[in-house]
């Protein structure tokens, strides 16, 4: 859904969209796990981090000793640097105008979930990633919100509503800009089994059919994997 994203402000909120992406971090993991690393991911960025609930899942499965986070919102930010500050030795939340601050091919993982809608350039995007990554570094960026998923326009005219700036953009997209970037890009279904838990009740981010649910689920939600060549 929507409130997978990350910009909600209040705290009851901010509970509501952990509890939402419990499950899709889950399958996010799953799947670095069974792709394998070259080595234990040191340095881990994520990209939309928000309040720091995937950086901390990641920092107890592998240990990581330096966590990275760009997150817009200056309070989900402060939340996750106290959250984070036990988990690792260094721990940088940083605004996405920092990304310089981001030593050139230095993190071994990047994971980003559902935030593309509110990026404004692929591009941009593509570049940023390209520029920290390590040599065998490997880059997971997990989005359902795009053109392909029927739902997503009426989800957009909801966040319009709300004030909230979105985009739209093509998959296809970001595997281009990722190539023009010297990366070589993958993509899958996140999610290829399991439930789709869902309350019809919760808000404005609803479903017509349970078709469109399990289309959301398993199939428009897509996982990109991306890697130097």
């Amino acid at each position: 859904m929507v409130a997978e994203s990350s910009f909600f402000s209040d705290s009851g909120d901010d509970d509501l969209l952990e509890s939402r992406n419990e499950i899709f971090w889950e399958a996010l993991l799953d799947n670095i796990r069974r792709d394998g690393f070259p080595k234990v991911p040191n340095r881990v960025l994520d990209i939309g981090c928000h309040r720091g609930g995937l950086l901390a899942r990641i920092a107890k499965i592998w240990g990581a000793c330096e966590l990275y986070g760009i997150e817009p919102i200056q309070a989900a930010r402060a939340r996750a640097q106290l959250r984070l500050s036990s988990t690792a030795p260094v721990v940088r939340l940083l605004s996405p105008d920092q990304w310089d601050l981001i030593p050139n091919y230095s993190i071994d993982l990047v994971v980003c979930h559902e935030v593309m809608f509110l990026l404004p350039d692929l591009g941009e995007l593509a570049k940023n990633v390209a520029r920290v990554l390590a040599r065998n570094g490997r880059a997971y960026i997990a989005w359902g919100c795009h053109s392909e998923n029927p739902v997503w326009p009426k989800w957009r005219e909801a966040l319009e509503l709300q004030g909230v700036t979105t985009y739209t953009h093509e998959p296809i997209g970001l595997m281009g800009a990722a190539a023009l970037h010297g990366l070589l890009p993958s993509v899958r279904p996140l999610r290829e089994s399991g439930w789709a838990t869902f309350d019809p009740t919760s808000g404005p981010f609803t479903f017509p059919t349970i078709g469109a649910l399990l289309d959301h689920q398993f199939r428009h939600k897509l996982l990109f994997r991306l890697v130097r060549t």
